[in-house]
């Protein structure tokens, strides 16, 4: 875990792109090999010890994909691995140094898949909602985590698992972050497309990433 952590702090990237609306499109990292892309913001000096990440993922999806957030200065980090293939309905989450295994509802077979994960540092209660239904909510001992201009990462969770990719699609879409915990309604909004992050907003993209390790097109997932 200490070796990807570093990987990640002091990840640099050929390429650099501008703001954009990736409605209806998503990251495909689809190498053998593939460095994750960084979503990038406008920062200084911020401290974010409360935050929600909401994303939309395939669940035939064949690799797994990792969202992470971390603060270069403090070494504080936080991971969120969704599987693929044979493991689609399992997750870990990594936070305040825990592991935390994840079991997704088998009931609702819809390909696509909306989640969304709360974590209070002041409370140290983490709120994990899978379509709009809270499945999962654990609470700490305390809570310590301090995020300083964070550096946010997506891409193959096999990275952090260790080895590489097995499989050759993995991809993500519909990503946003605020620095607040979001309520059932705004849970809803988000589902709805009708609530976007305050600190990355997939509407208004800025991202970069190496060259060729992932392409930009359509989400290959079915309503």
């Amino acid at each position: 875990m200490e070796t990807m952590i570093v990987l990640l702090v002091f990840a640099s990237f050929s390429g650099v792109f501008g703001q954009t609306d990736m409605t209806c499109k998503s990251l495909i990292f689809s190498k053998n090999y593939s460095f994750p892309a960084e979503l990038t913001y406008e920062g200084g000096g911020n401290q974010v010890s409360t935050f929600t990440v909401c994303l939309r993922s395939c669940t035939n999806m064949t690799e797994s994909i990792m969202f992470s957030m971390l603060s270069e200065i403090r070494y504080d980090y936080f991971f969120l691995i969704l599987g693929g293939g044979s493991d689609a309905n399992t997750g870990l989450i990594w936070v305040e140094g825990r592991r935390v295994d994840v079991n997704f509802p088998t009931g609702d077979t819809r390909p696509r898949r909306s989640i969304c994960l709360s974590w209070d540092s002041p409370s140290a209660e983490l709120v994990l909602w899978i379509n709009g239904k809270i499945t999962e909510k654990k609470e700490f001992e305390n809570g310590r985590m301090k995020y300083i201009d964070p550096r946010i990462f997506i891409g193959p969770g096999q990275i952090f698992l260790g080895g590489k990719p097995k499989s050759d699609v993995g991809e993500i879409t519909d990503v946003h972050v605020w620095d607040r915990v979001l309520d059932q309604q705004e849970v809803k909004g988000y589902n709805k497309k009708e609530n976007v992050g305050n600190i990355i907003n997939w509407k208004a993209l800025k991202y970069n990433g190496a060259d060729g390790d992932f392409i930009v097109g359509p989400f290959q997932c079915k309503p």
